[in-house]
């Protein structure tokens, strides 16, 4: 689940046993940050089986949620808040008209499938089209460079080493996600990295990309082929092959998708550095 930086987060969670949920008297809400440090704690309010948190306003990344019902269950959840999002929910229910209807397409359904659409595209082309901070641990192999693992990073937060946090602003940071400390790093040595990294704003094919995919998953019933089809003919005839996602480079299945993800990504980057795609 994906929130926009600037706002407020409203959490919600229900206790299931399979598919029974669980009746809890109280349950206490306690975030944790992608260092696993506590940043916020509350007690959850209910509506019949679902319990609601709201949240001030958090920094970009990603958190995890520990729901303790006493003694009953524990359940652990996780949000990221993100810089942007692909498209906007008017956007989407603009993109077609079936989308326009709230009653079969909730808000809450368009919500999830946005995330992830945006969370497929990253995992295809390993960018983000919005801005994400993450919080990793990186460790040293004795020069003064560390590798980050992201592309289109634009901002270093915060460094922390071995003897504690240390001053950022003599380090550099590439878009292509190589940090540069001012000295040379000790072999062995784990630093803790907060950075900012993805695009400062979507691409316009990327935001159509996106709001073709959403429509593909949300009204798939409409197409009235098998899932598991790679071929069919038409009634008035015909034979056509179908774009399978898995063969022949595609990913998605959808061309219009699959050419504008494939414009993204940085081929010569994995061949050179042999990090597979």
């Amino acid at each position: 689940m994906r929130f926009l930086s600037g706002r407020g987060v409203k959490l919600t969670h229900t206790f299931l046993d399979d598919e029974s949920p669980l009746t809890v008297p109280a349950v206490s809400v306690t975030v944790r940050d992608a260092t696993g440090e506590t940043v916020y704690t509350v007690d959850a309010t209910s509506s019949g089986d679902e319990w609601a948190a709201t949240l001030p306003v958090q920094p970009e990344g990603v958190y995890t949620v520990a729901w303790q019902a006493g003694q009953v269950a524990t359940d652990t959840t996780s949000f990221e808040v993100v810089g942007g999002h692909l498209f906007t929910l008017p956007e989407a229910r603009r993109s077609d008209m079936d989308l326009a209807d709230t009653v079969r397409f909730p808000t809450a359904e368009l919500k999830h499938y946005r995330d992830t659409v945006a969370g497929e595209f990253e995992t295809i082309t390993a960018r983000s089209f919005v801005p994400r901070t993450a919080r990793i641990e990186v460790e040293s192999d004795g020069s003064s460079s560390l590798y980050l693992g992201h592309f289109d990073v634009s901002a270093l937060k915060a460094v922390d080493g071995p003897s504690g946090a240390l001053d950022p602003s003599g380090w550099t940071v590439s878009p292509s996600g190589f940090l540069k400390a001012p000295f040379e790093l000790r072999d062995g040595d784990r630093y803790r990295i907060a950075f900012r990294y993805g695009f400062a704003q979507v691409p316009e094919d990327v935001k159509r990309a996106g709001l073709l995919r959403l429509r593909s998953l949300l009204t798939a019933e409409r197409s009235g082929i098998p899932d598991r089809a790679t071929a069919f003919v038409a009634a008035e005839g015909g034979n056509f092959t179908l774009a399978t996602p898995g063969r022949n480079g595609y990913e998605t299945g959808i061309p219009e998708v699959d050419a504008v993800l494939k414009r993204y990504k940085y081929g010569i980057f994995y061949d050179v550095f042999g990090v597979a795609r």
